[in-house]
């Protein structure tokens, strides 16, 4: 007989009938059948076991203890929390809110291979954010003119420069434009005496991304990015257990998700985390993607809460920032924190060299405890930034 083991997952539905709904949610999550004639005590330690512990007339909040120790992967974890339930037809909606697994399911997943501790320690552990510049525009570049960006970006303070998550390209013009971007790193490390850094990302059929983010490795890309929700949860999982390069989950498509027929923000969070990511890309407050600052909270809390030997993540904020949108996350985050910027570095009209320092000038301008509208009078970058991105879009 197989030890039980099991996953508290809490979930929020809708039915006509929540306490019939949260008994079929719970068998369909393990046996699968109300009774047959073939049960053991093998297949009664598969068995779920749910209780409401909120309910409203048609809405409950319903916590289900589910059977994990079979549950060795990405995909297992997937189908086992988050599976069919949602097509049960006595069910309106269903929202998975969270789920706790215990240390012995966690010891099976790769979480998170560098974590924040070992990202500040590549970094020479500098007390600020980690800056990282989305190379624009997002497409139609050759490597020699997104080489030369990358390199204005971190000449001008960027610590990170990457692709824009929409970037796809052959095999050969990857590999090209990769060398332009880690040759611009190189140079800019050089000059300034800090760690530069190119992020990979490598969009390809599931079959070939391992060997794209192995190519990418040798090739000297200090960190990638995956987008998790579009490749699948499995796929981060995959990179993440090769223990290269810190790998960041971009939240590309997982909006989809955050539904209340869905997930919680929480909920993916905490798979993103198990599933191998340094560190979590959240949209950002006072830009151009939708963010709540309770879901910026729960990202954070997630990143750093214990979870069995896991190493924390680093939280990420972008979408439409740039050096006027900085201060409202160091009062979040403090300095603990990624910042990303495309626009609002290249799109400065001085160009991204100043676009970088505009955002580092207004950091130093938190450090100090100097309002931007006060600092920006005696730095040129800055002023500009701020004027030129009065209005974003």
């Amino acid at each position: 007989m197989t030890k039980t083991e099991t996953i508290r997952a809490t979930y929020t539905i809708s039915s006509r009938d929540p306490e019939k709904a949260c008994r079929l949610i719970a068998r369909e999550m393990s046996v699968g059948i109300k009774k047959t004639g073939y049960e053991s005590s093998g297949s009664d330690s598969f068995e779920a076991h749910a209780r409401i512990i909120d309910q409203g007339k048609r809405v409950a909040t319903i916590e289900i203890d589910v059977p994990s120790q079979r549950i060795f992967s990405a995909y297992g974890l997937v189908l086992s929390i988050a599976g069919e339930i949602s097509c049960l037809n006595i069910i309106k909606s269903i929202e998975l809110n969270d789920f706790e697994a215990p240390d012995s399911l966690l010891s099976r997943f790769p979480g998170p291979q560098f974590g924040t501790a070992e990202i500040d320690r590549r970094r020479k552990n500098p007390k600020r954010p980690l800056f990282i510049t989305v190379l624009k525009p997002s497409q139609g570049l050759s490597p020699r003119e997104f080489g030369h960006i990358a390199y204005e970006s971190l000449v001008g303070g960027s610590d990170v420069v990457k692709s824009d998550e929409l970037l796809q390209e052959p095999d050969a013009d990857y590999r090209k434009r990769l060398a332009a971007m880690v040759e611009a790193a190189k140079r800019a490390e050089e000059e300034t005496g800090e760690p530069k850094w190119a992020m990979m990302h490598p969009v390809d059929q599931p079959t070939r991304m391992l060997a794209r983010y192995r190519a990418g490795a040798d090739a000297g890309a200090k960190i990638s990015m995956v987008s998790p929700a579009a490749s699948g949860f499995p796929m981060l999982e995959e990179l993440a257990r090769t223990g290269l390069v810190p790998i960041m989950a971009h939240m590309a498509t997982s909006d989809w998700l955050w539904q209340k027929h869905g997930m919680s923000v929480r909920a993916w969070a905490r798979f993103m985390r198990m599933c191998g990511a340094d560190l979590i890309l959240f949209p950002a407050l006072s830009g151009t993607l939708k963010s709540k600052r309770q879901h910026l909270k729960d990202v954070q809390d997630i990143c750093r809460l214990p979870m069995g030997s896991m190493k924390p993540s680093l939280i990420v904020v972008g979408g439409g920032m740039h050096a006027g949108t900085l201060e409202v996350h160091a009062r979040l985050f403090g300095p603990d924190f990624a910042y990303i910027c495309g626009g609002g570095v290249c799109g400065h009209p001085d160009g991204a060299r100043a676009g970088a320092r505009s955002v580092r000038q207004a950091w130093e301008a938190h450090e100090a405890g100097i309002p931007v509208d006060e600092y920006r009078k005696k730095h040129r970058e800055l002023d500009r930034a701020l004027t030129a991105f009065q209005k974003y879009v």
